[in-house]
């Protein structure tokens, strides 16, 4: 039997709202299944808000939790109070906010709408991100297809936020992104990303993403 992310959505929903009645904020999927990319060993992503958390909060939402079986996908994601998040790093908010695919509640009041300047902070972040662990590794390391792969994976979000920088349009998928990309060093990095067999042309891939942090970096 396939494994159907709606109805374990609504399944949690059900249950947090009977744990945690009125203080639940908002329930919500975001990674692979809020993007219709998700494998049969894809996470679950899910995201609860609270009005705030207590760790007796998270102990009754880790044992609701085993309560709800995932077939063989490992449930991680986001749990947390409305009022941590509103001073959250406004660069991790970018992509939380337009990530999040919600299924219960709203975000209204609690996550103001992404701007430029948040799209920008997310971006230099992510950039700096992958120009360091890229050059380390190629430095005192070995450029593997796997680690290769992981930073093609990891870059979607920068050029996510990147693309919306300089066009004030969001592409949810890897897919989405791709039709929109232009530049051939980001094309090469997001059909990485989507390939499901792993890069072969490592030291041109290691070029790409170079290329791709540090135009991301000068962006202003």
């Amino acid at each position: 039997m396939s494994f159907d992310i709606n109805q374990w959505l609504a399944e949690l929903t059900q249950a947090l709202r009977h744990t945690f009645g009125t203080r639940l904020q908002a329930v919500g999927i975001q990674g692979s299944f809020a993007r219709g990319e998700e494998s049969p060993s894809s996470d679950i992503d899910a995201v609860v808000i609270l009005d705030h958390i207590t760790p007796q909060d998270i102990a009754a939402y880790k044992n609701l939790l085993t309560k709800l079986p995932a077939a063989q996908h490992p449930v991680c994601g986001f749990f947390g109070g409305k009022e941590d998040l509103k001073n959250w790093s406004r660069a991790e908010l970018f992509q939380f906010t337009q990530d999040t695919r919600l299924v219960y509640g709203s975000l209204e009041g609690i996550l103001p709408p992404p701007s430029r300047q948040d799209a920008l902070l997310a971006a230099k972040t992510g950039a700096g991100t992958v120009y360091h662990a890229l050059v380390h590794t190629w430095i005192h390391g070995e450029l593997s297809a796997p680690f290769i792969k992981e930073l093609c994976k990891a870059s979607f979000f920068m050029l996510q936020a990147a693309h919306f920088i300089r066009t004030g349009h969001y592409p949810h998928s890897k897919k989405a992104l791709l039709e929109k990309a232009s530049n051939p060093a980001e094309q090469a990095i997001l059909q990485a990303a989507l390939a499901h067999d792993l890069p072969q042309n490592l030291q041109a891939l290691a070029q790409q993403l170079l290329t791709c942090s540090q135009e991301i970096l000068r962006l202003a």
